[in-house]
This record gives C-alpha cells, sequence and structure tokens, in this order.
C-alpha cells in the first residue's frame, strides 16, 4: 500500500504556515538549508516538499534566486487533507495506532456480550445509507469510543477522549473522498468481527488496516491533484 512521505508532512505544514500568514503572497521564504534545519528533515526531504507546493501554486521556486510565495489561495490541498489544527495527520496516526492498536485488542480480551451487541447495533445505524455524512461520522465516534469503553481501562479512555476531538474533525475533513465512507465501515465491520471473536491479534491488526485505508486514500487523492489534467474541480468540501 502506498504511504504518505515526510515530504508530503512537510509540505502540509509549510502550507499550514503560509494560509496562515506567516508568510504573505510575494515573500521570499529561508533558504532551503536553513527550512530543513527548521523543519527537522534532510535538505532533499524539504526540496521535494517545496516542489509539492510549487505544483499546487502556492510556491514559486527561481533556480539561483530564492523560493517565494505565489499565492494564498484556499485551493491548495495539502494542509486540508494532511493537518488539523496544528497537528501533521501522519502524527495523529502514529498516536491512533498505538491507542487504538492496543484498545482494540484489549477490548477483544474483555468484552461482554452486551458490549458486542452494542457494537454490532452502532454497525447496523451506520449501514443506513440515508444517514448525511455528520450522522454517519458521529456514529464512527462513537463505535471508537465503545471498543474504547470496553477495554474497561478508564486511564486508556481518559486519553482517547484527548484525541477524539480532533478524529472527528479530520473524519469531516476527509469523509467526501472517493469511496472513503464506504471503506471506513468495511474497516469497522472488521475491526468488530475480531474483537466480537475475541481474537486481540486481528483486532489489532484490523485497526492498523482501517488506518492505512484512510491513508491510500488521501495519497491517492493527492497524487490526483497532482495530475497536469487536474482542474481542481474535486477537492473534497
Amino acid at each position: 500500500m502506498r504511504r504518505l512521505k515526510l515530504s508530503d508532512s512537510v509540505a502540509a505544514q509549510l502550507e499550514h504556515l503560509i494560509l496562515k500568514g506567516q508568510y504573505s503572497v510575494g515573500a521570499r521564504l529561508p533558504p532551503e538549508r536553513d527550512l530543513a534545519e527548521q523543519f527537522g528533515v534532510g535538505r532533499s526531504t524539504m526540496r521535494e516538499a517545496l516542489s509539492v507546493l510549487q505544483t499546487s501554486g502556492l510556491l514559486r521556486i527561481e533556480h539561483g534566486i530564492g523560493v517565494f510565495v505565489a499565492s494564498t489561495s484556499t485551493q491548495a490541498t495539502a494542509s486540508k487533507l494532511l493537518m488539523v489544527d496544528d497537528y501533521t495527520i501522519p502524527e495523529l496516526f502514529e498516536v491512533r495506532v498505538a491507542l487504538e492498536g492496543e484498545a482494540a485488542a484489549s477490548a477483544a480480551r474483555r468484552i461482554t456480550p452486551i458490549e458486542t451487541a452494542a457494537l454490532e447495533s452502532i454497525l447496523d445505524r451506520a449501514e443506513d445509507e440515508s444517514l448525511d455524512d455528520g450522522a454517519f461520522i458521529a456514529l464512527d465516534a462513537e463505535l471508537h469510543r465503545s471498543i474504547v469503553a470496553a477495554t474497561k481501562n478508564n486511564l486508556l479512555r481518559h486519553v482517547f477522549e484527548g484525541v477524539e476531538p480532533l478524529f472527528v474533525k479530520y473524519s469531516h475533513q476527509v469523509i467526501s473522498l472517493p469511496g472513503r465512507r464506504q471503506a471506513a465501515h468495511e474497516g469497522h465491520a472488521e475491526i468488530v468481527r475480531a474483537i466480537g471473536a475475541r481474537r486481540p491479534r486481528d483486532a489489532r491488526a484490523a485497526i492498523l488496516r482501517h488506518l492505512r485505508a484512510v491513508e491510500r486514500d488521501i495519497v491517492d487523492f493527492l497524487g490526483r491533484s497532482e495530475s497536469p489534467n487536474n482542474t481542481g474541480d474535486e477537492m473534497p468540501n
């Protein structure tokens, strides 16, 4: 499965700074070496990130002269799909894999029949195609919250409560990606089956596949957005 690269994350962070007004149109960015040091990456990664933003129309690279802000258009896509508040999506994924992977495995060991039935009920409600995206996302959050609750670990539940608002906000940013809602539902079904069958290893693996599927959809969309034939009409809401 294709993965997000470090340069994608750096591009999103730099775009985020530009759109917040740290650099105005026409402003010259610091030298590549200084930017690489600022973001804690190698110069080749920084160069690739700058190239991504040049392709999106946000930057103008004049070789031998410098890198300049060409636009602050909100049509740029990197930060919309790779940032939530001031955090990058790879950062959010890392936390969710560690937190929810362990939660799913623990829930598979400790879940009660009543809790399993509750998870299945959430799945049944989420399958209703008449639900709008907001209602689907609310059920998505309820499912993940219920899995964490099934661990019977109050500290784990408290930590998840701190991450959940970011997860919900980000879900709204990506839900309109092509096929994302159906893929999310299928991933949820796989997770619930593994937990209900009391298979901790499978439950942890199902969470990982669920999150990697989001990453795949983002990579696919960004790839289409960067295509020379793209008109920008496919940008999700």
